[in-house]
């Protein structure tokens, strides 16, 4: 009766393998890093140019771990909300009572 169930195609599956990152939007120091960095060019056109060169090297880097491109987007759009978080934090006029509190 054993050697019927032996053959079983379920005994010869191995599921695929999963990688699980780290989520972006979780690295705290790499979230104030770019929100800092961010903030600290002096023109809106400076402060893009680093943000896409920060998005390139963070899809880069989900592409080599062989993460979907669907994922990627969701990782992506996880770590910019964080940063623009931090950036309205970080800002001087978004505390209440002006710069000086």
């Amino acid at each position: 009766m054993i050697d019927r169930y032996k053959n079983l195609p379920l005994f010869e599956w191995t599921p695929t393998c999963r990688l699980i990152t780290f989520p972006p939007g979780k690295q705290l120091g790499k979230i104030r890093e770019t929100a800092q960095r961010w903030l600290g060019h002096r023109s809106s056109k400076q402060a893009d140019a680093y943000a896409i060169q920060v998005d390139d090297d963070l899809q880069d880097r989900f592409s080599q771990l062989g993460i979907l491109p669907i994922e990627r987007q969701r990782l992506s759009e996880e770590f910019w909300n964080a940063v623009r978080a931090e950036i309205a934090r970080q800002r001087p006029s978004s505390r209440p009572g002006g710069s000086a509190a």
